[in-house]
């Protein structure tokens, strides 16, 4: 056991040992605990400067005029949007964006863009880090909205993230758009598109030029007198599916009227507009408050359509709106006469070939029995043209009284005695000028023409004699089953009524002569005689009558022309100029037949008088020669034409070729072969031409050929062609055949051609250099 005195110290060293560490220990709380009291009041700090930069980012966000839209990184929920974005789509939170367009692919457009390419965009943008594109979103009831859109990544409230930012282009867009459209339309009336496709694209166009419109076209129907509405669109097609077509008469609509007075009109309020009475409910099921219906005028102002943009708000057009609507009415005009001449020029010549064929039966029905044949005929005429009813009535020139001869809608009896008949002297005022006129049931004559009915006007195409005082034979009453009758199928009936008034006068000598077959057979001999003399005179126009041998010096020329018809449109002039030069030239016109010859007797003498009046300059005469037979052109013929100016002492030609067949140059000593320099476009067509010369030389021995596109073209019984190799072939027969060149190449076409008809004028002409 220990003495006290050594208890007593030791246990005084533990306590202060004690109380030091509880010192110690009280001291380093007191520190961890002010430590601690400055961490919390950073960390507060910090949470508070965070929140305050959030916050001033968020507020920045908003003052952009870009649309930002910020998506968690690993799928696409939506975390802010700034104010623009929220507008866009008319939300007022974030939540509420996301619940009713990010998650719903209605809310969004079905094309160009939908839900699932803009998920896409945002996952592209996720594996490449950015992404960029041109967006379209909906922006509201048919409306829409096209943004510069780019997704990249970054960090927002301290999570990865996808920003997604947008520029609205809308404007630079849509003008693209239309420019495209603007450019497809035009592409599209020279590339043969057809009608319903312009259609369509014009729309397109006004549309998306125009914000909130909608285009409606409605071509006009000459022989219902009304307007058939067009459209693809989803809003065309509710329109025609509820107004099909619309009458071309004041007051039947806004497109009725502008048909009716060819000028536009304009309805700001459709619903308090008595144009659109009628329409009301149609118009309320399409959201359609104001229209404006623009006529479009072919050339020579006849309607070809009426354009209708119909607008949901009730409002005016603007300058920028009138510019727009400007280009697609003479668009649409454009493409509308594009296609009737298309239209036009297919069934040329098929009614051509009909108009002969019903020429030829009405020149056949026998005089037993007339009216009843001439009835079967016209019955074909109704059909072939659609038409309602033909009559056809004829003058009795005893009696002064116009009787009917037969009709497509009751029995004319030939027999019978005080049948339906007509005073001449109604009719002495009725054709001033000889052309078809409409009476309508308004006309005290309306009542004798059509006294079992009256609805429609009736079309009445004068039957005239070929005398001098012309006197009316008859005339033919046409109803069409609609309301009008076609142009094209007035100038037809025109034709077919030429046939019908021979026709007539024949019956009418049958019934007064005896001699039917002399009365005939002296009719055919004028006829034939007629167009003897006419081939006279056009053969009289060249040198020789057709057939033509001339020396001049050291050269020989030679000529031949056979027209396929009793009149032609080929030709051959040789001119003698000063200097010792003549000009030498051969042709081929376009079409055939009586035409063709009063050009090409038109065609000689212009170049006879310019020839002489430009003194042998080719570039000149060919010119002037193309000015004067494109002036007055409405018929849109031409000439083909080589033109050879040469020098008699040297050998030396110029030429000029207006897309006529090549030449062929023959040699003493070597192979012939066509002529290939450069040619221009034939004469009469385009009235702004620049004449190209070439130059050659027919040396001693050698000669040049000239010829129309009848001797290549010739065709055996076998439909083959003559060609050039068979020219090229006779061109090189050896020196012995030069005396007789042309009449070798005469007896070849002979006798290629055996058994087949001649299907177009031959023309020959050669320019020989005898040797020196």
């Amino acid at each position: 056991m220990l003495p006290e005195v050594l208890v007593l110290p030791s246990l005084g060293l533990a306590l202060a040992i004690a109380a030091l560490v509880l010192l110690v220990h009280f001291r380093f709380r007191r520190r961890e605990a002010a430590r601690f009291q400055s961490l919390a009041s950073r960390l507060q700090e910090f949470r508070r400067q965070y929140n305050s930069s959030l916050e001033d980012t968020r507020a920045l966000l908003n003052k952009l005029p870009d649309v930002i839209l910020i998506f968690e990184r690993q799928w696409p929920k939506l975390l802010f949007a700034n104010r623009q974005a929220l507008e866009l789509f008319g939300c007022s939170s974030e939540q509420e964006l996301m619940d009713k367009v990010f998650s719903q692919p209605d809310a969004w457009l079905s094309a160009p863009h939908s839900l699932l390419d803009f998920e896409d965009l945002l996952s592209r943008g996720r594996e490449l880090g950015i992404e960029r594109r041109e967006w379209c979103f909906s922006a509201g009831p048919d409306q829409s909205l096209w943004m510069d859109c780019e997704v990249t990544l970054t960090v927002f409230a301290g999570e990865p993230a996808m920003i997604f930012s947008g520029v609205n282009i809308h404007h630079r867009k849509l003008q693209s758009i239309a420019d495209n459209l603007r450019q497809r339309a035009l592409f599209s009336v020279n590339d043969g598109s057809s009608l319903e496709s312009i259609i369509d694209r014009v729309a397109k166009l006004l549309e998306t030029q125009i914000a909130g419109a909608h285009c409606v076209i409605s071509l006009y129907d000459e022989q219902k007198d009304s307007l058939i509405t067009q459209g693809v669109g989803e809003f065309s097609r509710a329109f025609c599916s509820e107004v099909p077509f619309v009458s071309a008469r004041y007051g039947a609509t806004s497109i009725g009227s502008a048909a009716h007075t060819r000028q536009s009109v304009i309805c700001e309020s459709v619903s308090e507009d008595l144009q659109w009475q009628g329409y009301a409910d149609v118009l309320k099921s399409l959201n359609v408050a104001s229209a404006w219906s623009e006529p479009v005028l072919g050339q020579a102002g006849d309607l070809k359509a009426v354009i209708t943009l119909f607008s949901d708000v009730p409002k005016r057009p603007d300058n920028d709106v009138v510019g727009h609507f400007a280009f697609a009415v003479s668009l649409i005009g454009l493409a509308i006469e594009r296609e009737q001449w298309r239209l036009e020029l297919e069934a040329s010549s098929e009614n051509e070939r009909y108009v002969r064929e019903v020429s030829v039966s009405i020149v056949n029905v026998p005089s037993e029995g007339f009216s009843a044949g001439l009835t079967c005929v016209i019955q074909g005429i109704k059909s072939k043209y659609d038409l309602g009813s033909i009559e056809v009535w004829r003058v009795e020139s005893e009696r002064d009284l116009i009787v009917p001869v037969s009709s497509t809608d009751f029995n004319v009896d030939e027999n019978a005695e005080g049948g339906v008949s007509i005073a001449l002297e109604r009719f002495n005022d009725l054709f001033p000028n000889r052309d078809p006129k409409y009476i309508s049931p308004q006309d005290d004559l309306y009542g004798f023409l059509k006294a079992h009915k009256k609805s429609k006007p009736v079309l009445v195409v004068p039957l005239y004699s070929d005398s001098l005082k012309g006197y009316l034979l008859g005339f033919l009453v046409v109803e069409s089953k609609f309301q009008y009758v076609a142009k094209s199928t007035i100038e037809h009936l025109s034709v077919i009524g030429s046939v019908m008034k021979t026709s007539l006068i024949n019956q009418r000598l049958v019934e007064h002569l005896a001699d039917t077959a002399d009365t005939e057979r002296r009719a055919r001999k004028k006829l034939e005689s007629e167009l003897a003399v006419a081939k006279s005179i056009q053969m009289s126009m060249v040198p020789g009558n057709g057939s033509y041998v001339k020396e001049l010096r050291n050269w020989r020329i030679e000529s031949w022309l056979n027209p396929a018809s009793a009149v032609g449109g080929d030709l051959y002039e040789v001119i003698p100029l000063s200097r010792g030069r003549f000009l030498a030239a051969v042709g081929d016109v376009s079409d055939k037949g009586v035409p063709a010859a009063l050009f090409m007797a038109k065609t000689i003498s212009l170049l006879n008088f310019l020839a002489y009046n430009n003194d042998g300059d080719l570039k000149s005469i060919t010119a002037a020669l193309n000015r004067e037979l494109c002036r007055g052109n409405d018929a849109c013929m031409f000439v083909t034409l080589v033109m050879v100016l040469v020098d008699k002492e040297t050998g030396r030609a110029e030429m000029i070729n207006a897309g006529h067949t090549m030449p062929m140059q023959r040699y003493s000593d070597q192979l012939p072969h066509l002529w290939s320099g450069e040619t221009i476009a034939p004469l009469g067509l385009y009235e702004q031409l620049e004449p190209v010369t070439e130059f050659l030389e027919i040396p001693a021995g050698g000669s040049l050929v000239l010829y129309s596109d009848g001797v290549t073209e010739a065709f055996n019984a076998a439909g083959e062609e003559f060609g050039e190799q068979r020219l090229l072939s006779l061109g090189g027969r050896p020196r012995s055949y030069e005396e007789c060149f042309l009449t070798n190449i005469r007896e070849r076409l002979v006798e290629y051609t055996a058994g087949a008809e001649q299907s177009d004028d031959i023309t020959i002409m050669i320019l020989s250099r005898q040797g020196l």
